[in-house]
């Protein structure tokens, strides 16, 4: 909690990103939005408004940036937290105003921030399958973030696992993307024999976890990695990307 603030009342996404980025204290969150003070880019923050008014999905702001489907959702997720973590102190008391008849329209006017800000807060992303009660959606997503598979997840939800994959490729699910093999061989310029010799090497994070006999890590997990080595060795002519400068000379004389 922060400086005392009900939290409970943030939509569960959001519970667990504060949990897991250890905002878990007044310290700690003022420490955090010392490390942001800028203002996120308003392109980005653009990016978020047409999300939560449903004009746009994930998969079409990666083809529109030119990135891959995860970075997107990075993207996303980290301006959706310098657009709430200001306002921790305030969302017990836009609950509260909601539940007593007040429109997000006139609570944003007072928070000085956007409707969609405020929604963001309380609902999380916009759910894709209304069929779905709400405590299906926070078990199906307490679930997820715990790492049931995704044939246990799909069927909290009365869905296939087909269709919810689907839904997590394309970005219609609230629920965080999970990177596989398959995933990292794409963000990297890799192929999926180079990213299990790295996993059981030891060269990439130890996955959050497995499905079946697929590993998978969070996005998070992943941009913590690269960003704790310093980024990663680029092909000037591919791309390609390479853990060691070794690797990077060595696929320069093989392919170039």
């Amino acid at each position: 909690m922060h400086n005392g603030a009900d939290l409970s009342v943030l939509a569960p996404v959001w519970v667990e990103a504060l949990r897991r980025e250890g905002l878990t204290s007044p310290v700690h969150v003022a420490l955090w939005l010392d490390e942001h003070r800028a203002p996120p880019l308003q392109k980005h923050v653009g990016m978020v408004l047409r999300r939560m008014r449903g004009k746009v999905r994930i998969v079409d702001l990666a083809a529109e940036l030119g990135v891959a489907h995860s970075q997107v959702q990075g993207l996303l997720h980290s301006t959706a937290m310098r657009l709430i973590v200001p306002h921790l102190d305030d969302v017990a008391a836009w609950a509260r105003a909601r539940a007593g008849g007040i429109g997000d329209e006139s609570i944003a006017e007072l928070a000085r921030t956007s409707p969609e800000v405020i929604r963001l807060a309380l609902d999380g992303w916009p759910g894709h399958d209304p069929s779905a009660s709400d405590a299906q959606v926070i078990e199906a997503y307490t679930q997820w973030i715990g790492g049931a598979p995704l044939a246990e997840v799909a069927a909290i939800i009365g869905t296939t696992p087909r269709r919810l994959g689907r839904e997590l490729d394309e970005g219609k699910s609230s629920l965080p993307r999970r990177l596989q093999s398959l995933d990292l061989a794409e963000r990297f310029g890799w192929n999926k024999a180079t990213v299990t010799r790295h996993r059981r090497a030891g060269l990439l994070p130890s996955p959050d976890g497995r499905d079946g006999l697929s590993y998978w890590w969070w996005v998070a997990t992943i941009e913590q990695w690269e960003s704790g080595r310093g980024g990663l060795h680029s092909c000037p002519s591919c791309r390609a990307q390479y853990l060691t400068e070794t690797g990077l000379r060595g696929h320069i004389t093989r392919e170039h």
